[in-house]
């Protein structure tokens, strides 16, 4: 493990203090100073601070003349950091590697009198903040992180670094981070290739079965060869009910794509069923199973209000791990409910930190799509979902994790 520590040199950002040379106590004999520009002087008289001077030329006749004085010179310019580092960080998913990972820091210094006085090695105490900020996401990051160059790390660790007012700590502000390389080692790249491997193999596996799937009629003896964990779920739930759905085609084939081939783990039956609109009408409050009614037209139901599918929205959503949700009846003007409704929804992240959506369902949902804001750390993100987009009545359960994907 190493890193470019070393090579810091505070003397980047402050000058050692010079004494200044008054003159002589005689008018018009005093000597002047200058503070050029991108600069500011941090002055001490008699080795107490006296002032800062901003970029300008000083008469030194202001000062006594029975004090030292000194001044201590501070570039306040935006300049970057580099922080370079090999084998110093390691990923943890799929398996631990090793990177190597180069940033750079983007900073200034905002209070000249700090950096000058208080900091000892201003700017060698950022760059052990850096690496303490780094080291507690990168060990949370995957492989996923050194395919897209590190954009994740660079924006969780600027969060980190702001977080811990370093304005107040060192006088410095970090403006930007910026990932300028990152790379697995050796061995690390080649367990890489492994697992990107299996991963294709598994992708096309379920590519080949969804068409397949795509192109075949879904019956009841279909599901027994093909599928027959689902098919003892949908029996359990739905009992002889079941059999007679699906040989009258009314499960949608695709429903069964939402997994790979041979993966592990329970599924939703109501969800498979509901693809069509049906689950929800088979399944009632108590999840009691019942035969949709039919009108004297011969006609399904009209699809449920927006008050039962809210409530719902509210029950799908708590069953997200770690998940919060709050949900307010809209009114009009005049405080009278409008037949919409707000929700909240709290995600924590993986990496830590929280994911916040806020949805607006009017009187027309699910006919008409949510409006969604999405905020990640307390930052509003642009966020354009493509179930919003290509809206066709999906639960707002989709969108939550649809952010939760791609927000981590």
């Amino acid at each position: 493990m190493s890193h470019n520590r070393s090579l810091v040199n505070d003397y980047d950002i402050v000058r050692p203090a010079q004494f200044l040379d008054k003159g002589l106590p005689i008018l018009g004999l005093a000597s002047h100073y200058t503070v050029e520009e991108g600069w500011r002087a941090v002055i001490t008289e008699g080795g107490r601070w006296r002032e800062t001077l901003d970029p300008g030329t000083y008469s030194l006749d202001r000062y006594s003349m029975w004090h030292d004085v000194k001044a201590t010179l501070v570039d306040v310019r935006s300049q970057s950091l580099l922080v370079s580092t090999a084998r110093e960080f390691a990923i943890a998913q799929p398996v631990a590697i090793k990177i190597n990972l180069d940033l750079s820091v983007d900073y200034r210094v905002v209070d000249p009198r700090r950096v000058a006085l208080e900091v000892k090695t201003p700017l060698t105490n950022l760059f052990d903040r850096v690496l303490e900020a780094v080291r507690s996401i990168v060990s949370y990051a995957t492989y996923d992180e050194i395919q897209k160059n590190g954009e994740g790390i660079a924006a969780a660790t600027l969060q980190r670094l702001q977080a811990m007012q370093l304005p107040k700590v060192l006088g410095i502000e970090v403006l930007g981070v910026h990932v300028t390389r990152i790379e697995a080692t050796d061995a690390g790249a080649d367990a890489l290739a492994q697992q990107q491997m299996r991963e294709y193999g598994t992708l096309r596996d379920w590519q080949l079965d969804a068409m397949m799937t795509q192109q075949s009629q879904v019956s009841w003896e279909w599901l027994l060869r093909h599928r027959p964990e689902i098919a003892q779920q949908l029996l359990a739930t739905h009992g002889e009910l079941a059999k007679e759905l699906i040989n009258r085609g009314m499960l949608d084939p695709s429903a069964l794509l939402s997994r790979p081939v041979g993966s592990s783990g329970q599924v939703d039956p109501a969800g498979l069923l509901g693809a069509l609109g049906i689950g929800s009408m088979l399944l009632g409050a108590s999840g009691s199973t019942h035969r949709p009614a039919l009108s004297a037209g011969g006609q399904s139901p009209p699809a449920a209000d927006i008050h039962t599918r809210v409530r719902e929205e509210i029950a799908l959503l708590e069953k997200l791990p770690g998940a919060r949700v709050e949900a307010r009846a809209g009114t009009d003007r005049h405080g009278v409910p409008d037949g919409s409704y707000d929700l909240r929804v709290t995600l924590p992240r993986t990496s830590g930190g929280q994911i916040t959506l806020y949805l607006t369902c009017l009187a027309r949902y699910p006919q008409a799509p949510p409006a969604l804001s999405v905020e990640v750390d307390g930052q509003e993100l642009p966020f354009d979902s493509a179930i919003v987009r290509a809206w066709s009545g999906q639960y707002l359960v989709e969108i939550a994790r649809e952010v939760k994907q791609r927000c981590g």
